[in-house]
């Protein structure tokens, strides 16, 4: 005689049962505490197997929740708690923003932002894994579920509201290696979805009521797939040019070595004390074999005067200059017909012979949120709420990017500091540059894992584009990238200046030509899975 199981659920696997027991609260604990891990696998640890632990034990989670009533709200309350864990710990260096101006913001505003922040990021997190839940099977198909309504709401994060596209999963891989390549083909949304579904399909490993074969077979194939696109980032490193051409311009990037509030102490000659640090990283003309050199975003602190109104000032750094070219990020105003505007810039001075010359000039298009620009800015002010930016006030917002013309050097887009985590902001076509430069100030985000997580993104850019970076970091790391994401020369925040040779930048990749038109592919066939045939469950014959 033969007898059937009188179950088929993941709930009669041992982990399910151990879940199925802990309480509600025991659960978002558990939650939390796997954000907390997933945390382990972006900058600077890069721990990717912990992400995937994190991921398997959150859908481990969600399995338990799918077993009993109001599953929906369950889902959302565990996919917070979880994203809550991840955010807090991810971004906990935001803080340090507000203790640079400690007699007005410090800890009491510091702690409770960054919180506030989390939280409402987790939003977008607890909503996927609702509508994760509302597809939910008890079958390897829940793997398409999670990655798909995951990866929506990852997405939707990237773009509502301005977005904040930070600790993106796909980030988990470190830029310049095997896998990061994939993002030249389907830009880092497209490896996000990629490393959502390999870190969900172990999830099967325990599930109940299926033969061994079932249980292994998500994993396998996702060890195949992850195997592969291994295998294929590693030809495309391997096929990269040995060495920049002998024509390319040598580029030294620079640092002041000030922390945030040392920079902007209070003295009538300020500026000129900042400038003469810069001078001393740029090295003197007959030091230097850099043609170019780039200083990071708002280098000099605009206390007494704006830098491009100052003559006296210019003209000391066509001195410092010589026949080099400067791009330094400057904060400058405008004037309308109504009031005064300012700007977050980067303008091209060109030196000859210690002339200076300011050539184009580059307005910050993608403003921070409630930073750079603050909704409802004029009821903001009336409430005499002050703004994190030491010169007031708030910045208007230019133009997007476009070529900047670099004398003796390839065409250029400049993307300051925030610009660098949206990938798609490269001109294409016609316009598409032969580099980037990327100026930020990251001694806003303190010593801690922010000025990693940074530079990890913005190397991120030049895997999408094929394009290689020049990189200026006030507090961060200032380094040389090629078209790879690999480091050329860094100064991994250790030194104040570096200087390389511009490496070669590539053809158009498939992401810099066709968008994400090939993501849009990825998504459709993963979805798609969902609806598949499960197949029957595991029977074991008794007799």
């Amino acid at each position: 005689m033969t007898a059937e199981p009188s179950h088929s659920t993941n709930a009669a696997s041992p982990v399910h049962r151990w879940l199925a027991a802990r309480g509600v609260w025991q659960r978002r604990g558990l939650a939390f505490v796997a954000g907390m891990v997933a945390t382990l696998g972006q900058a600077p640890f890069q721990i990717v197997g912990a992400y995937v632990l994190a991921v398997v034990v959150l859908i481990w989670l969600l399995d338990a929740a799918s077993e009993r009533g109001g599953r929906l709200g369950s889902a959302f309350a565990l996919g917070w708690w979880f994203a809550f864990g991840h955010f807090a710990t991810g971004l906990y260096w935001i803080s340090s923003a507000f203790l640079v101006d400690s007699d007005t913001w410090g800890p009491a505003w510091g702690i409770p932002a960054t919180l506030a922040l989390a939280g409402g990021l987790a939003l977008f997190t607890a909503c996927g894994c609702a509508v994760a839940m509302a597809l939910w099977t008890k079958d390897w198909r829940r793997i398409a579920s999670f990655s798909i309504a995951l990866f929506a709401s990852e997405w939707l994060r990237g773009h509502v509201f301005g977005g904040f596209p930070w600790l993106l999963a796909g980030y988990v891989w470190t830029p310049g290696q095997a896998m990061s390549q994939l993002a030249s083909a389907v830009g880092i949304y497209g490896l996000t979805l990629i490393t959502l579904v390999a870190s969900a399909a172990p999830a099967t490993l325990a599930d109940g009521g299926f033969g061994a074969a079932r249980r292994l077979a998500p994993t396998l194939v996702s060890a195949l797939l992850v195997g592969m696109t291994f295998g294929w980032g590693s030809q495309r490193i391997a096929r990269a040019p040995q060495a920049a051409p002998e024509t390319a311009p040598i580029v030294r990037v620079t640092d002041s070595g000030l922390s945030q509030r040392d920079k902007w102490e209070g003295r009538a000659d300020q500026e000129w004390r900042v400038l003469r640090r810069y001078l001393d990283a740029s090295g003197r003309p007959d030091e230097s074999n850099a043609a170019i050199v780039i200083w990071p975003e708002g280098a000099i602190p605009t206390i007494n005067f704006f830098v491009l109104e100052n003559a006296d000032f210019l003209g000391e750094i066509g001195r410092g200059l010589g026949d080099r070219v400067l791009v330094a990020g400057l904060s400058r105003r405008g004037y309308s017909t109504e009031n005064v505007q300012y700007y977050n810039s980067a303008a091209i001075i060109d030196g000859v012979s210690g002339q200076p010359r300011v050539g184009q000039v580059y307005d910050k298009h993608r403003l921070v949120p409630f930073s750079e620009i603050m909704p409802f800015e004029d009821l903001v002010m009336s409430l005499g709420i002050p703004s994190l930016q030491q010169m007031g006030g708030f910045f208007t917002p230019g133009a997007p990017p476009t070529r900047m013309i670099i004398p003796d050097a390839p065409p250029a887009i400049v993307l300051i500091c925030y610009e660098a985590i949206f990938p798609g902001m490269t001109p294409r076509g016609e316009d598409r540059p032969g580099w980037i430069i990327s100026v930020t100030n990251d001694a806003w985000f303190g010593e801690g894992t922010g000025p990693w997580q940074h530079y990890a993104m913005a190397r991120y850019r030049a895997i999408e584009e094929g394009l290689p970076m020049a990189r200026a970091a006030s507090g961060g790391v200032s380094a040389i990238i090629d078209p790879f994401g690999q480091e050329v020369a860094s100064t991994h925040m250790q030194a104040l200046a570096v200087e390389a040779q511009l490496p070669q930048s590539l053809m158009e990749t498939l992401f810099a030509r066709y968008g994400n038109l090939l993501l849009a592919a990825m998504v459709i066939v993963i979805a798609a899975l969902r609806f598949f045939p499960a197949g029957r469950p595991h029977r074991d014959a008794k007799t």
